[in-house]
């Protein structure tokens, strides 16, 4: 413990009623993840995801006008609030925690 916080925050997953594309897991698991870095003032300069069609609409200033479209700019919004500058792919084998992560928020009703 460091001033009365732990190391290694505690997570409460929040159970969403409905099923999820891929494409909403990996949001909703990167917003929730977006979320505890601003909550715990944690610095991050890059976000990593492991769909590239994720990077493509995070990346883009044009807004995004899909399904996702309020979820993509609750991101875009954590973006500059967490300090991120860049959205990178990466490959499920070397991103196993938002692979995890994105699963367990598009199963959270099951």
């Amino acid at each position: 413990m460091i001033k009365g916080k732990s190391l290694w925050p505690s997570l409460k997953s929040k159970p969403l009623l409905g099923r999820f594309l891929a494409e909403m897991g990996e949001f909703l698991a990167l917003r929730e993840g977006l979320q505890l870095a601003k909550l715990d003032n944690l610095p991050i300069q890059i976000a990593e995801v492991d769909a590239s069609n994720l990077v493509s609409i995070l990346n883009s200033n044009v807004s995004f006008l899909g399904d996702a479209c309020f979820i993509v700019n609750d991101i875009k919004a954590l973006f500059l609030e967490v300090g991120i500058y860049e959205c990178l792919a990466i490959p499920r084998t070397g991103n196993s925690l938002a692979h995890n992560l994105a699963r367990l928020a598009s199963s959270s009703n099951r």
